[in-house]
C-alpha cells in the first residue's frame, strides 16, 4: 500500500445513483469507513480484479482460466 506521503489527492463528483452505492458499500463493509476510504478500497478491489494493480496476486481472472492452467 502506499504510504500516505505518496498519495495522490483526487476530488471527485458523484452522481447520486454511486453516492447512493458508495453508502450501500459502506454498510455492507465489515468497517466503519469514510467516503474517501470506501472509495479508494473499492478501486483497488477493481484494480486487482483486473490485472491493473501491481503486486496484487489474485491468481488468474477469469477469462484467462483454461484447461491447460487447471491445476
Amino acid at each position: 500500500m502506499t504510504a500516505p506521503s505518496e498519495a495522490t489527492t483526487l476530488t471527485i463528483t458523484l452522481t447520486p445513483e454511486l453516492s447512493a452505492a458508495l453508502d450501500r458499500y459502506i454498510a455492507e463493509s465489515s468497517h466503519d469507513q469514510s467516503h474517501a476510504l470506501a472509495i479508494t478500497q473499492a478501486l483497488r478491489e477493481w484494480a486487482a480484479s483486473k490485472g491493473y494493480l501491481e503486486g496484487s496476486d489474485e491468481g488468474l481472472r477469469p477469462d484467462q482460466l483454461n484447461a491447460a492452467n487447471d491445476d
